[in-house]
C-alpha cells in the first residue's frame, strides 16, 4: 500500500489527469460563454425593424421626460450647489451653523476658494444628457458677502466699504451682491454700553454709521441689497431659504411689464368673474389698461377671445382710424344691477391708443385728449 503511494509515476498520471480536467473545465466554459454571446446576438437580429425603432423612441421619449421635467425645476434643489469660501467655514460658529442646516436640507455645497473672501456663489449642474439638449445651461448672478459684525463695522468706519462693492463687482459684473451681517445691532449696542458704564475709559470706538451707508446701498446702487441677522442660527436660514430661492427662480417664466401690470392685482377682489379673469391672459392685459373696469374686460372678450383676433381689425387698411378708435363703442356690457349698457366712446378709443400706441412715453392719462398720434394704416 505504501509502495503504490511512493510509485512516482503513479503521482505524475494524477497531476496529469487534474491538469487535463481543469483544461476541459475552462474550455466548456468558453464554449458556453461564446454560446451566450451567441443567442444574444441571435436575438437581436431577430428584433424586426420596427421593434428597434420602438425601442430607440422609447429611450427618446424617456429623454424628453427627463428634459420636460428639467425645464419644469423638478431637479432644481438636487441641481443647486453653493460654492462656499473657505474663510466662511472658518468664521467660527457661523461656519458650523450653515454647514449644518444645508446638510439638513439636502442641499449640495462645495467649500472652496472663491475671487472674492467670504463670499457664496451658487452654480448649477446640469445633467450630462439633459445638457447636451440645453446647452445653454444655467448662471445663477447671485453672490452673497457674509461679515461679522465688527469686520462690517470696521469698513464702514474705514470708508472702504464702497471699494469693497467696486471690487466686488469687477469680479461679478452682472451679479446682485448681497451683504450678509450677523449680529451687527447687538454689537454696536454692546460697545455703546461700555462706553456708557466707563465713559473714562476712552478705547476710540465711534458709533459707525452703517443706518446712513445701508441707505447708500440701496439708493445709489443697482442690484446692491443687505441683510442682517440676529445670531449665527437665521444668518444659516437666510442661506438655506435663499439657496431654495435661487433654485427655483431659474424656472420660473420671465416677467414682462404687461405681466407685473397684470397678474391679477387689479382685479377687484369682489368681482364675480375674478377666477375667470385670472386664468385668462388676456383679460388681465385688458385690465392692465387705465380705467377698463372687469366688465368692460368680458365685453371686448367675448367679442375679441384674443389679441390677435382684435389686433387683426385694428391692423386693417381698409378701415379708418376713426372707425377703429370706436370699433368697441357699441358691445353690450352687462350692468351690475342687470341693466345692460353699451361699452362707450371713450373706453373704444382708450382701448385702441393703447394697444396700437406709436410711443412708448405716452401717458395713458392724457389718451382720451388725443396725447398720442397715429399713423394712418
Amino acid at each position: 500500500m505504501d509502495q503504490e503511494n511512493d510509485d512516482p509515476d503513479k503521482e505524475n498520471f494524477t497531476l496529469e489527469q487534474i491538469g487535463n480536467t481543469i483544461k476541459q473545465n475552462r474550455e466548456m466554459k468558453a464554449d458556453s460563454d461564446k454560446k451566450s454571446s451567441t443567442n444574444g446576438a441571435t436575438v437581436k437580429k431577430k428584433m424586426t425593424k420596427e421593434e428597434r425603432t420602438r425601442m430607440l423612441e422609447e429611450k427618446k421619449l424617456k429623454k424628453e421626460k427627463e428634459r420636460q421635467k428639467w425645464e419644469k425645476g423638478k431637479f432644481a434643489l438636487k441641481s443647486i450647489v453653493a460654492e462656499i469660501d473657505t474663510k466662511v467655514v472658518e468664521l467660527g460658529s457661523i461656519g458650523g451653523h450653515l454647514l449644518s442646516r444645508l446638510a439638513d436640507k439636502g442641499l449640495t455645497y462645495r467649500i472652496t476658494s472663491n475671487p472674492i473672501e467670504k463670499s457664496i456663489v451658487w452654480t448649477m449642474t446640469v445633467p450630462e444628457h439633459i445638457s447636451q439638449l440645453s446647452p445653454d445651461g444655467l448662471e445663477i448672478q447671485y453672490v452673497l458677502i457674509v461679515s461679522e459684525a465688527a469686520e462690517f463695522c470696521d469698513l464702514v468706519t474705514s470708508d472702504t466699504l464702497l471699494d469693497h462693492i467696486s471690487r466686488v463687482r469687477s469680479k461679478h459684473p452682472s451679479y446682485t451682491v448681497c451683504y450678509l451681517t450677523n449680529r451687527l445691532l447687538a454689537y454696536i449696542n454692546k460697545r455703546e454700553n461700555e462706553q456708557y458704564k466707563n465713559p473714562a475709559i476712552d478705547s476710540g470706538w465711534r458709533r459707525p454709521l452703517v443706518e446712513e451707508v445701508l441707505a447708500k446701498l440701496t439708493t445709489y446702487y443697482a442690484r446692491v441689497h443687505s441683510r442682517q441677522c440676529a445670531d449665527e442660527s437665521e444668518l444659516a436660514e437666510h442661506v438655506v431659504g435663499l439657496t431654495c430661492s435661487l433654485a427655483s427662480c431659474q424656472f420660473r417664466k420671465k416677467l414682462t411689464r404687461l405681466c407685473v401690470s397684470a397678474n391679477g392685482s387689479l382685479i377687484p377682489k369682489d368681482s364675480i368673474d375674478k377666477n375667470l379673469i385670472k386664468g385668462n391672459l388676456w383679460l388681465k392685459a385688458l385690465l392692465a389698461i387705465p380705467k377698463v373696469q372687469p366688465r368692460y374686460a368680458l365685453a371686448i372678450g367675448r367679442k375679441y377671445p384674443t389679441m390677435k383676433s382684435l389686433l387683426h381689425v385694428y391692423m386693417d387698411p381698409t378701415k379708418s382710424v376713426h372707425d377703429k378708435e370706436f370699433l368697441l363703442k357699441d358691445l353690450v356690457v352687462e350692468g351690475l344691477l342687470g341693466n345692460d349698457r353699451r361699452l362707450g366712446e371713450i373706453c373704444s378709443k382708450r382701448v385702441y391708443r393703447v394697444l396700437m400706441a406709436q410711443s412708448g412715453s405716452v401717458k395713458t392719462d392724457d389718451i382720451e385728449d388725443g396725447a398720442d398720434f397715429f399713423t394712418h394704416y
